[in-house]
């Protein structure tokens, strides 16, 4: 009997540690997080309807808390795109292209800049007003699937899922639009440091004095 009992609360001690081992939406959020900056490169692939070809680019996401995210898009065409705070700035290089609007968070054309800035600057809060959350994990992975609250009635609500291997940040996301197309992001995992901040400012300064 004290044998059985001593297997019983080993069995109950390991349930325990493997519970609070599991991944959380906060411990998610919080690994993405940056202390200083975070880059993470991407490999995006954008499924259109109307084209019988995909489109695929390549480049490097930069964040830094409290709330600015930088895209740099360098294939096929170099492009950049910072949300810094509610302000939308974008540049094109070889068409000299500038733009700068605010952002707009309910539009499903800047929805995956809008994950993202939330997701890397670990802003739980803002992704709560927008999407309704589901959070899975299994025993290898965890998954996150954000439902847009504010959608058109006649149309299918914006989706965003997010996973990533189980004590990892996201290695994949996908946004899928209302009229159905979608694009997938393939990440790696975040790089943080002083360089990784410095190279964000340096982008910054480029794309305000293009």
């Amino acid at each position: 009997m004290r044998i059985l009992k001593i297997y019983s609360f080993l069995f109950l001690s390991s349930l325990s540690v493997n519970c609070l081992a599991q991944d959380t939406i906060e411990s998610v959020m919080a690994r993405m997080k940056p202390a200083l900056a975070v880059q993470i490169a991407y490999q995006e692939t954008r499924y259109m309807g109307l084209f019988d070809e995909d489109w695929q680019g390549s480049g490097f996401l930069y964040a830094a808390s409290p709330n600015t995210l930088l895209k740099q898009q360098l294939k096929p065409d170099v492009e950049m795109m910072a949300a810094e705070g509610s302000l939308l700035t974008y540049y094109k290089p070889d068409t000299q292209t500038f733009h700068q609007l605010q952002l707009d968070e309910s539009n499903p054309m800047m929805a995956s800049l809008v994950a993202f800035k939330a997701m890397l600057t670990g802003n739980l809060v803002s992704l709560r007003q927008l999407y309704t959350l589901k959070f899975t994990t299994s025993e290898t992975s965890w998954k996150l699937k954000m439902t847009a609250k504010d959608y058109a009635g006649d149309e299918a609500p914006l989706e965003i899922i997010m996973q990533g291997l189980s004590k990892q940040a996201a290695h994949k996301m996908e946004v899928i639009l209302p009229d159905g197309d979608r694009s997938q992001y393939d990440l790696s995992q975040p790089q943080q440091g002083l360089e990784i901040r410095n190279n964000l400012l340096n982008l910054l300064q480029t794309l305000k004095n293009h």
